[in-house]
């Protein structure tokens, strides 16, 4: 996984120590039974669904690490070479410090380098220019339940998809930039 400096982006299924706060930290902007919000983060497993939680590790080792954002990359049915990712939040006191950048880093990497998948998809309300800085495109809407083709059409939701030709060619141009 991703890992800069005291910051290291984790699957929620080998950290288990961890889900009572990842609980914590999304029901603070999506508030749901705490009892089902576990259960969904213990569904969480190598390939899909998967949890994926950034974590600063602070002094000493042995400390307990800062659950500061978290990502849950969910099958799409209709779409065995795709990915939903939705619960995207960053705890609100750490905000505006690229912590949503990274954690979305790490799950396109997942995704895409690891999982193999060809494209990602996501749904916002409010966020939009953060996922077009990503190289996020706007996309017509996408079924989640079942394997039917009918696509959700939620009016207040405005749907984005990433390629992995999309990402492949951003991650070509930042290591040319890098060298």
């Amino acid at each position: 996984m991703l890992i800069m400096g005291k910051l290291t982006v984790v699957p929620i299924h080998h950290n288990q120590e961890l889900l009572e706060d990842c609980v914590l930290l999304i029901n603070s902007e999506w508030p749901r039974s705490f009892s089902a919000r576990m259960w969904s983060l213990q569904a969480s497993k190598d390939t899909l669904p998967t949890s994926l939680v950034l974590i600063e590790k602070d002094e000493p080792q042995n400390a307990k690490p800062t659950v500061l954002a978290h990502a849950k990359l969910s099958v799409i049915p209709s779409d065995q070479e795709a990915v939903f990712i939705e619960s995207v939040v960053v705890d609100s006191r750490r905000r505006g410090q690229g912590l949503g950048r990274l954690l979305m880093m790490a799950s396109e990497q997942h995704c895409f380098g690891v999982l193999k998948l060809k494209t990602i998809y996501l749904s916002t309300i409010d966020k939009q220019a953060f996922y077009s800085k990503l190289g996020y495109q706007l996309c017509n809407a996408i079924s989640l339940f079942g394997t039917r083709t009918a696509p959700n059409n939620s009016t207040k939701k405005i749907w984005m998809k990433k390629t992995m030709e999309i990402w492949l060619q951003n991650n070509e141009n930042h290591s040319r930039i890098d060298n």
